[in-house]
């Protein structure tokens, strides 16, 4: 399908991707699910059907919303636990809950969508943007129901939803740009310091434990490569060269990706 529909026409559809995973590791396959709707979203759009298209955009930044909480989890273990006190599954869905040490993205689909959001103020998110998750959640409801009438009739119309999907989505990463920087840091001194059993070249390191296992989107590994190394070769001089050699391995990958 996805040689017949080209998904570059449709707007901001590459922009939103680039906020998602690149190649997790994942047992639920996040990568062929995201590849799976990304193909219905294009299909929809190219026919018109521009209210169905929306429907799998917000699919995506749901799974966002979700890559997003569980990163947070991970770089701010303490505080996340201390958040997620809140956390209240649809009815009937008590005993499947597992998100204190969630193994998979999709463990908040559990979740009210509109109470996810509460995670974010660890990431200081402003109420207004945090508003806006919800906002976007209840655009979606509202469309969702079977009303007799379609509220996105127009190619301009699409324009304005997406839009406001990509702006949430792009003020969400602004907040996660320090806390992928700190997470970054650490991955950096572990490789230095030999706690990588068996990963002796950077290659694999960003391969396997950043994109795979932490799920980076492009936009976060530009976050890695844009991050300098001089305070942590200031602070550890003996690790100068393994620091310089790991943020070329990372410069190199941009480039052959053709993110950079």
């Amino acid at each position: 399908m996805s040689d017949v529909v080209d998904y570059t026409e449709v707007p901001y559809l590459q922009e939103i991707l680039n906020y998602l995973p690149i190649d997790p590791a994942d047992e639920e396959d996040v990568i062929n699910y995201i590849q799976n709707i990304t193909n219905l979203i294009a299909v929809n759009y190219k026919y018109g059907q521009y209210q169905f298209a929306y429907f799998g955009l917000h699919l995506l930044y749901m799974t966002y919303i979700y890559c997003t909480a569980w990163k947070i989890g991970q770089i701010e273990p303490k505080r996340y636990k201390d958040a997620i006190v809140f956390a209240r599954p649809y009815n009937g869905r008590e005993r499947d809950l597992k998100i204190e040490d969630a193994d998979s993205i999709f463990a908040y689909s559990l979740i009210p969508e509109k109470d996810i959001a509460r995670l974010f103020k660890i990431i200081e998110l402003d109420r207004s943007q945090i508003s806006a998750v919800s906002d976007l959640v209840d655009t979606r409801n509202e469309m969702a129901h079977a009303s007799g009438k379609f509220e996105i009739l127009t190619e301009d119309g699409f324009d304005a939803k997406a839009n406001s999907v990509l702006t949430s989505m792009s003020c969400i990463h602004r907040c996660m740009d320090k806390p992928i920087r700190k997470w970054f840091s650490e991955v950096l001194l572990s490789f230095c310091q030999g706690e990588y059993d068996g990963y002796d070249n950077p290659k694999d390191v960003i391969s396997e434990q950043m994109i795979q296992s932490f799920k980076l989107s492009v936009n976060e590994l530009l976050v890695c490569n844009e991050m300098s190394v001089s305070g942590l070769i200031t602070a550890h001089r003996g690790y100068q060269a393994k620091l310089k050699d790991f943020k070329k391995a990372v410069s190199d990958h941009c480039q052959e990706m053709g993110y950079i």
